[in-house]
């Protein structure tokens, strides 16, 4: 069974050399879906450089994804933290089918008046968040207070943060944390996708 090509950004600080992202990007790869990743042109340089940078203006990273899926025909972004933050503004384009976002950064730390629900409100595509319930960017107390529209699912990982490591109390491994994750993103996306029956559709022409 084909299944469509899932793009991944990674988050602000830290591009897909980061521990999280490859095992990530190997769990979903395991449930049998081929994972891009994208690299923000910032990231590039700064991986090349050694010396870290600031992300630039956010906008300025909206065609920088756009680019990566210019040629597909259908398939799913997906980014951690900023990077799902940007892929929510794809949308509108005809090939993007779902949206996931692995910690969507709610609002920066400790500034929830500043929250960025209006990247969710106009979104043309299902949309998946899965969020640690004691993430300082969007906690389960915070985010549970929120209205949220109706094409936007949320799977909280209990006692997990804005990396999604938890407390020693909940006696789990950042590995079994990430094979949780994966093992959601699959299911949510066959619940999502195989309805529109985007399975078993090659995705290029």
């Amino acid at each position: 069974m084909t299944s469509l090509p899932i793009y991944f950004a990674h988050g602000a600080g830290a591009g897909h050399h980061n521990d999280f992202l490859q095992k990530l990007s190997k769990a979903i790869v395991q449930q049998h879906y081929v994972v891009t990743p994208v690299t923000f042109s910032y990231m590039q340089q700064q991986e090349v450089s050694g010396k870290k940078r600031p992300p630039p203006r956010f906008n300025t990273l909206i065609p920088e994804y756009e680019s990566y899926i210019q040629d597909e025909n259908a398939c799913i972004v997906a980014g951690k933290s900023m990077g799902g933050r940007v892929a929510t503004q794809l949308t509108h384009h005809s090939m993007v089918k779902a949206v996931i976002c692995f910690g969507f950064p709610f609002h920066p730390a400790g500034k929830s008046e500043k929250h960025r629900l209006s990247f969710l409100q106009d979104m043309k595509v299902p949309c998946l968040i899965i969020q640690g319930t004691r993430d300082q960017l969007g906690s389960y107390d915070w985010v549970s207070r929120q209205t949220l529209p109706d094409n936007v699912d949320i799977i909280w990982v209990e006692g997990a943060d804005h990396d999604f490591k938890t407390l020693k109390k909940y006696n789990r491994t950042i590995d079994d944390t990430i094979l949780e994750i994966a093992s959601h993103t699959d299911a949510w996306l066959k619940k999502h996708l195989a309805r529109e029956k985007f399975y078993g559709t090659p995705s290029r022409a």
